[in-house]
This record gives structure tokens, sequence and C-alpha cells, in this order.
């Protein structure tokens, strides 16, 4: 048997071949589009992922500078506490001292600061003239 062209349902017409042709590219373009849509709804999420994590390390790092902070004002008053009562034993313990101290010694002790004080050139001339011997001593050892 010999087919006609058109009078054969199995064989489709050019305006059909065109209809499923366009048909084609219909479902073809609706399937671009979904795709399309569905990576630009996992581009949004990734900028919304990252964003969110920004923020958070953004709050953290602002949580632990002010744990920092207070941690830091924290040591501060305990060192400066510590200070305070170093100096005051340091006080208690001269004053101790002072009144083990006979008096003649203390009294001389002063005279001889006073002296320092008033007589300064004498004092530095005297420990320029050491130290010169120190230097000379400790050459004659080397040779």
């Amino acid at each position: 048997m010999i087919r006609q062209p058109g009078s054969d349902d199995s064989t489709p017409t050019p305006e059909e071949l065109r209809a499923r042709v366009e048909g084609t590219r219909e479902e073809l373009g609706m399937e671009v589009e979904e795709a399309a849509g569905k990576t630009a709804d996992v581009k949004e999420q990734a900028q919304a992922k990252a964003a969110e994590l920004k923020e958070t390390a953004q709050a953290k790092g602002a949580e632990l500078k002010a744990q920092a902070q207070v941690k830091g004002a924290e040591l501060k008053g305990q060192a400066q506490t510590r200070a305070a009562g170093a100096k005051a034993q340091a006080q208690v313990k001269a004053a101790e001292v002072l009144e083990r101290t006979p008096q003649p010694v203390r009294e001389r002790a002063y005279q001889v600061g006073e002296s320092a004080r008033t007589n300064v050139k004498p004092l530095i001339g005297f420990g320029l003239a050491v130290l010169a011997v120190c230097v000379v001593v400790s050459r004659a050892g080397r040779r």
C-alpha cells in the first residue's frame, strides 16, 4: 500500500509539525524560566544566608569586645587594689624599720642625705673617680 500525504493519521502535516514545534518551544521556554527562577531563588537564598552570617559575626564580635572591656576593667581594678596593698605594706615596713632604727643613726642618715643634696658636685666627682678606678682595674685584669 502506498500512503498518501494528508490522508493517513500517522503522518503529520506541516501545520501540525509547526504546531508541535511551537508547543515544544513554549514548553522549553517555561522549563528554562522555571530553572532560571530556581537559580535566582538559590542566589537570593545564598545572599540572605551570607547577610545573616555577617550579622551574626558582627554581633558576636561586639559581644566579645564588650566582654574584653569588662574583663579589662576588672583586671585593672584588681591591679590597682594590689598596688595599693603593696604600697600600704611598704609604708608599714618603712615605719617599722624607722621605729627600730636608733635616733643617732636616723639623725646621721638625715645629715648625709642633706649633705648629698647640697653638695652634689663633690658627690658626682667622687662617683666619677670610683668609675675611673673600676675601668682601670678591669682593663688591667684583662691583660
